[in-house]
């Protein structure tokens, strides 16, 4: 056999994204639920914070998370009606897509880039992700309320990577994904698995003069290393 045809071919590249503070234009829900549940503002969004984890992670089911999000603010009871429509409103929140985000996407989308989304969300969310228009460029999606793990864990990290690799029919290889996260942790925890990791300042945060928007960086790294973004 010739050198040649013994030679590897290099294994196909993933690029994942995150999605709250990633591919949203912010990350601050708060307001939106406040004008359906009422209350003082700073409440809310301290209770909408604390119970979210668990509800990100499959642990409360979306009556128990909002009913506790709204009692913290006097609200005995939601009807199933109101739940829906809160859970909406987050919903729509989180689904506005930030503008230069949105570009990067259709740019790989484009030129044919495998894509797919690592987020800590609730199952309802990645209902209503799934539906969105531009999800058509994601091959898949790993929810952590679906998985019952959330980052930085391993867990969730091992099941995009077995996600990726039934989707290839192979083994998933971590150093051919490209991951874009905006918090440092969930950065570091994938770079530990050999996920070539890199972090996005939050969108919709003021940062300090000077600091590049997350998909900048992002085209950058992407470029760098080989993936079209032309």
């Amino acid at each position: 056999m010739s050198k040649r045809n013994r030679r590897r071919t290099p294994p196909r590249p993933t690029v994942v994204f995150d999605f709250g503070g990633v591919l949203s234009a912010g990350h601050d829900p708060v307001p939106d639920v406040h004008e359906l549940l009422g209350g003082d503002g700073e409440t809310l969004g301290a209770a909408l914070w604390a119970e979210r984890d668990a509800y990100d992670r499959g642990a409360v089911s979306p009556a128990e998370y909002w009913g506790a999000v709204a009692a913290a603010v006097g609200v005995e009871q939601l009807s199933a009606q109101e739940i829906s429509e809160v859970q909406e409103a987050d919903n729509r929140y989180f689904l506005r897509l930030d503008p230069a985000a949105r570009a990067l996407l259709h740019d790989l989308a484009r030129n044919r880039v495998r894509l797919a989304l690592l987020s800590n969300a609730s199952e309802a969310f990645g209902e209503a992700v799934r539906r969105a228009d531009w999800f058509e460029a994601f091959t898949l999606a790993v929810i952590s309320g679906e998985e019952r793990a959330v980052k930085p864990e391993p867990e969730i990290y091992e099941v995009l990577l077995d996600v990726l690799a039934h989707e290839t029919g192979g083994v998933s290889i971590p150093s051919s994904i490209l991951f874009f996260d905006d918090r440092r942790d969930n950065v570091e925890a994938a770079r530990a698995l050999g996920i070539d990791a890199h972090l996005w300042p939050r969108n919709g945060e003021q940062h300090p003069e000077g600091t590049e928007h997350g998909a900048e960086i992002a085209r950058r790294v992407l470029t760098e290393r080989g993936i079209p973004l032309d």
